[in-house]
C-alpha cells in the first residue's frame, strides 16, 4: 500500500468498515449542523497502539509501514462555507518524508471526498459543533447518535466531550468482520480527540487489528503551532562578475520541532543566469545549511529559493547582479602616506619583540599563540 496522508494512514482499513458496517438510527435530530472552527485551527495526532496479526502478511505490512514509521500527524482547517470545511490532511514519517492531502468534509450530511482502497469514507475527522447526546452525528436519517456527553481533563483542560461507540460488522469479498470502534470528539470545536477500534476477521483471511489514535496538541484551547520551518539567504544581494560565480548561505531554522526532510530548488527570472544548490536536500540532523551558486551574464537577476518540506512549502529571495567585467584592483603607492607610516609602525614593533626575545635566556620549550578564530556570523 502506498504510504500517504492521515486520511490512509490511520483510517486505512477501519474507515471502510464504519462506512460498510450497519448504521444507527436515531429518534433525536437537532436544527443546526455547522462547523464551530475557523481557518488556521488544527489538532496534532500520534498513533498509541498498532497491533496487527493476520494470515495475509500484506496486510500488517502495509499497516505497519504506515503507521509506526509516522512520526506525527495533523488535521488543519483551511476555510469553511456553510457546512463544509476544507481540511489538510498532514503527515511527517520517521524518514524524513512528508505529505499532505485537502479533503472537503460536510459537517451535516458526513460526506467527504477522502477515499481509501476506492471506497467513499464518511467524515468522521470533524463534526459540528455544540452537538450532545443523544443528537445524531450528522442531519441525516441514518446517521450514528452521540452515545454520551460528559466533562473530560483533555490536554490540561477540562473540556466537554462527545462519546461514539458501537459495534462495527460486516463482510467484504468473503471475509466477515466484526469489533468495537469508539470515538471522541470535542464538543465546542467538533475536532476528534482520540479513536481506537479492535476489529478481527473470518473467513478467507484472519485479521486482527487493535489500533489507537489520539490528539497531542491543538491551538483552539492551546497555544500550540504546527511544527514548521523557514528559509534565509546571507547575502539577500550578490554582486558577480562575467563568468564568475556569486554565491549566498541558505539556512534552514526548523520551528516548533519540525523533523522532516527539506528539498531546495532554484527558479531564476530569466534563463541567461544558472543557479544551483549544494546540498539540495536538508534532512534533520544534518547542517541545515547550503550555498547557493549563481553565474551568468552580466544584468541584474531575481532568485527565488523554494525549499519543500512535504506539506509545507517555503521561499527565500535573492537579487544577483552581474557585472560585465571584473573591476581591477588599483595599485597602493608605495609613497602614500597610510602605508609608509603603518610600515614603520609594523618594522618598529617586529624589531622590538626581536630584542626582547633574543635578550631572553634559553629555558622551556617556547609555546606558540594559535591563530584566533573569527567569529560565526548568526544569519
Amino acid at each position: 500500500m502506498h504510504r500517504s496522508t492521515l486520511s490512509n494512514i490511520v483510517f486505512c482499513i477501519t474507515l471502510i468498515a464504519l462506512a460498510l458496517s450497519a448504521s444507527i438510527l436515531s429518534t433525536r435530530a437537532v436544527t443546526a449542523y455547522l462547523p464551530a472552527v475557523v481557518p488556521g485551527q488544527f489538532a496534532q495526532y500520534n498513533v498509541l497502539k498498532d497491533s496487527c496479526h493476520s494470515s495475509i502478511p500484506q496486510i500488517c505490512q502495509s499497516l505497519g509501514t504506515s503507521l509506526n514509521d509516522t512520526t506525527y500527524s495533523a488535521v488543519q482547517v483551511v476555510g469553511v462555507s456553510g457546512p463544509a470545511v476544507t481540511l489538510e490532511l498532514i503527515s511527517i514519517f520517521k524518514n524524513g518524508t512528508g505529505s499532505h492531502e485537502a479533503a472537503i468534509v460536510n459537517v451535516a450530511t458526513g460526506t467527504s471526498n477522502v477515499t481509501v482502497f476506492s471506497q467513499g469514507v464518511n467524515d468522521y475527522f470533524l463534526l459540528a459543533g455544540s452537538l450532545q447526546a443523544p443528537d445524531q452525528i450528522w442531519n441525516t436519517p441514518s446517521a450514528r447518535t452521540i452515545t454520551a456527553t460528559s466533562n473530560e481533563m483533555v490536554l490540561g483542560e477540562m473540556r466537554t466531550v462527545n462519546f461514539l461507540n458501537f459495534s462495527v460488522s460486516g463482510s467484504q469479498y468473503g471475509t466477515t468482520y466484526s469489533g468495537p470502534a469508539g470515538f471522541a470528539f470535542d464538543q465546542s470545536s467538533g475536532l476528534l480527540i482520540d479513536f481506537n477500534i479492535k476489529l478481527s476477521t473470518t473467513g478467507t483471511s484472519t485479521t486482527m487489528l487493535d489500533i489507537a489514535i489520539r490528539m497531542v496538541d491543538n491551538n483552539v484551547w492551546r497555544s500550540a503551532y504546527l511544527p514548521d520551518f523557514d528559509l534565509r539567504a546571507d547575502p539577500t544581494s550578490v554582486n558577480a562578475a562575467a563568468n564568475t560565480s556569486g554565491n549566498s548561505t541558505i539556512t534552514l531554522h526548523r520551528l516548533y520541532g519540525f523533523t522532516a526532510t527539506v528539498n531546495l530548488s532554484t527558479t531564476t527570472s530569466a534563463n541567461s543566469l544558472s543557479c544551483s544548490v549544494s546540498p539540495s536536500r536538508l534532512p534533520m540532523g544534518g547542517s541545515d545549511t547550503s550555498t547557493l551558486s549563481c553565474k551568468g551574464f552580466p544584468g541584474r537577476y531575481s532568485v527565488l529559493v523554494r525549499g519543500n518540506g512535504g506539506y509545507s512549502v517555503h521561499n527565500a529571495s535573492i537579487t544577483v547582479t552581474v557585472s560585465t567585467a571584473p573591476i581591477p584592483l588599483q595599485p597602493a603607492s608605495i609613497l602614500s602616506m597610510p602605508l609608509f607610516y603603518g610600515g614603520i609602525g609594523v618594522a618598529v614593533i617586529v624589531a622590538l619583540a626581536a630584542f626582547v626575545f633574543l635578550r631572553r635566556k634559553p629555558g622551556g620549550g617556547v609555546v606558540a599563540p594559535s591563530a584566533a578564530s573569527t567569529p560565526a556570523v548568526k544569519a
